[in-house]
């Protein structure tokens, strides 16, 4: 049975399957943290093919899913791996977030958009990687422990919620172009380089914290947060506190204080190159 493992801060998930068509499925998914298995191994997800054509995902024997490999698989398949990947892992604090990056003055700087789901952190990534920026991932980031300010990405293809489907396939260069998307009713999985071929891994210090929420009809809005309140954003991002000694507080404290905030309400993407061109040319200064 052929292996796929999936590497994220020193933690592996291996996922099995004997069909090319599962292979294909996963290579999609995780194309980015695909790697020689190493490290600890934290769980072994098998796609087993039923005689009706649709496959069964297990962990351990016991079923997780079964139907077809479209996007509820996909996010059944994430939530999966990001669980196991976390569950025991200590290396740092891991923060549900978006980030992407840019260079200014020849140095790449990380905005990072920290959020629950549903404050369109993911469709706002997706915007900021059309208009040029570097990304890095819709879903989470982790602060190693060893280098706090530093930003380790769980790079994947963008999850778009199918309300928001069409909006993003514009972004897309191009009419119908041949890339890899998975679409149904529930939304879409959308390949990042379709929006940026330019894709180079990066892990930089953030140089912007901006909390992103979607509010259908809502004028867009910037506002300005302090850092205590930065801090109690970030830590209700905080994914894995249960497994640190102080549920990454101090790590989160440190990022707030040392890091301009900000939260950007919107309903479109109107507007926001001029609100965030303005942030950025702030920072450079």
């Amino acid at each position: 049975m052929a292996e796929y493992p999936v590497q994220f801060a020193g933690t592996t998930v291996t996922i099995l399957s004997e069909e090319k068509e599962v292979h294909r499925f996963v290579s999609f998914l995780f194309a980015d943290l695909h790697g020689s298995s190493g490290g600890e191994e934290a769980a072994r997800l098998t796609f087993s093919r039923q005689n009706n054509g649709q496959y069964t995902l297990a962990i351990n024997e016991e079923p997780q899913y079964t139907g077809r490999l479209g996007v509820q698989c996909a996010a059944i398949v994430f939530d999966l791996v990001i669980f196991n990947l976390l569950k025991d892992n200590s290396a740092g604090v891991a923060v549900h977030a978006g980030a992407v990056a840019y260079q200014e003055r020849g140095k790449d700087r990380v905005i990072l958009l920290p959020g629950p789901s549903g404050s369109g952190k993911s469709n706002l990534s997706a915007w900021l990687t059309a208009q040029g920026c570097s990304y890095l991932t819709d879903e989470l980031v982790l602060f190693p422990a060893e280098k706090p300010d530093q930003v380790i990405p769980f790079t994947r293809p963008f999850c778009i919620k199918s309300q928001a489907v069409a909006v993003i396939k514009k972004l897309i260069p191009g009419n119908n172009p041949p890339v890899p998307l998975l679409e149904d009713e529930q939304g879409a999985v959308v390949a990042h380089r379709a929006l940026n071929p330019l894709y180079t891994p990066i892990s930089a210090p953030p140089a912007l914290l901006l909390f992103p929420t979607y509010q259908s009809g809502a004028p867009l809005r910037k506002e300005k947060i302090s850092g205590a309140r930065a801090s109690s954003l970030l830590m209700a991002c905080d994914v894995n506190a249960r497994n640190l000694s102080d549920h990454g507080f101090q790590q989160m404290v440190q990022l707030a204080r040392s890091t301009p905030a900000y939260r950007l309400t919107y309903s479109s993407f109107a507007g926001i190159k001029e609100a965030l061109d303005d942030l950025v040319t702030g920072l450079a200064r």
